[in-house]
């Protein structure tokens, strides 16, 4: 609710009428109506959108700027405070799961007959930088949004279509979802200058719908799918709308468990493997390594075959390091100017890794080019 819908709300809820509104504040009376028109849908918005709002401060914000988030079957109008107005991450992260509470939930999907209990096929997705602009006729390759999520679902379904049906899936974003973090187009940390194809706004849209196709295109091939989304260096804040937008569409689907953890590690064990990613922004492998033999060793003692996926550098390398084998994956973006005018290499692709709960990783499919 906007701070001129709230001000007129509050004097109609006091019995004043319209006419004897508009005098107190020197405004016509249709202006009058369109306010309280636009305050009753909100007043009347669900108690737990209200809830959550009022619990980050949302309802009694001073001065605001505005937008719309929108969904099939609900439209909500949010506010955010002015250049950030202190506003710590957890707080976003509240107003972002208030505004998305009335997104229509996905009805359950219908599960695929046969399905191997002893397999698990994961899906890291790297480094997709949704957002980002790219020049062919000055990096050799074109890129924007509507490519990256053309590239991404294309790549997806080859990946599930040669992979086995493994009764369970990992869809793994390993961070950098987003080029941008906001609309500011500068990365959070550097303040380094990014090219963008389009606006934020569309940014946040475009992953959102990407992520849900991957879904649905893993639970048509697999029993449970584990979907977790890491953030990156360049979307330490923004990758959190796609979570809980994510979260919040398949909330009534009982084979997907869409993981709401702010830790920027994943573990995960299954059988004798040992599961783990982290955008590697942060620290280097070894360093990684360490800290998951050192946080999970209970995990750690039980398994035989243990697996770091990182993104982040966006080419390709892989070590066994102190008995685990690390992966730095390729990104699914190509190099956009700045990667490119500094004479960074890479190719572009997603890969799907098998485990076998007891013999580890048994088969990988790497899909790409267009």
């Amino acid at each position: 609710m906007t701070p001129k819908q709230r001000e007129v709300w509050e004097l109609h809820q006091q019995g004043i009428s319209g006419r004897a509104i508009a005098r107190q504040l020197g405004i016509a009376e249709n202006a009058v109506r369109n306010r309280l028109s636009g305050a009753r849908k909100h007043a009347e918005a669900d108690s737990a959108i209200q809830g959550a709002m009022s619990s980050v401060g949302m309802q009694d914000a001073g001065p605001l700027h505005s937008g719309w988030i929108k969904s099939e079957g609900a439209s909500l109008y949010f506010q955010m405070p002015k250049d950030g107005g202190g506003a710590s991450i957890e707080d976003i992260a509240e107003h972002i799961k208030a505004s998305l509470a009335d997104m229509k939930p996905k009805e359950a999907a219908k599960q695929p007959p046969h399905c191997n209990d002893d397999l698990l096929t994961i899906y890291p997705i790297a480094d997709v930088h949704m957002g980002m602009y790219a020049w062919g006729e000055e990096v050799g390759e074109d890129y924007d949004t509507d490519i990256a999520e053309a590239r991404v679902k294309r790549w997806m379904q080859s990946a599930i279509d040669a992979s086995p049906p493994s009764s369970t899936a990992v869809i793994l974003d390993v961070g950098d979802l987003h080029h941008a973090d906001s609309q500011d187009n500068r990365t959070p940390q550097s303040k380094h200058q990014l090219d963008v194809a389009t606006r934020h706004f569309r940014t946040a849209d475009a992953s959102i719908k990407t992520l849900v196709h991957c879904c649905d295109m893993a639970l048509a091939k697999h029993s449970k799918v584990i979907v977790r989304i890491l953030a990156g260096n360049h979307n330490p804040t923004s990758y959190m709308i796609t979570l809980f937008a994510v979260h919040a569409y398949y909330r009534n689907e009982p084979r997907i468990d869409v993981q709401l953890d702010p830790s920027d590690f994943f573990i995960m064990r299954f059988g004798q493997c040992l599961l783990a990613s982290h955008h590697g922004d942060k620290s280097k492998p070894e360093r990684l390594i360490m800290a998951i033999a050192d946080r999970h060793s209970e995990e750690w003692g039980k398994t035989k075959h243990r697996f770091l996926w990182t993104g982040h550098l966006h080419h390709l390398k892989s070590s066994e390091i102190g008995g685990m084998l690390w992966q730095q994956l390729r990104a699914v973006a190509p190099k956009d100017a700045y990667s490119f005018n500094g004479a960074y290499s890479g190719k572009s692709e997603i890969r799907a890794v098998t485990l076998h709960r007891d013999k580890g990783e048994v088969l990988t499919v790497v899909a790409s080019g267009d």
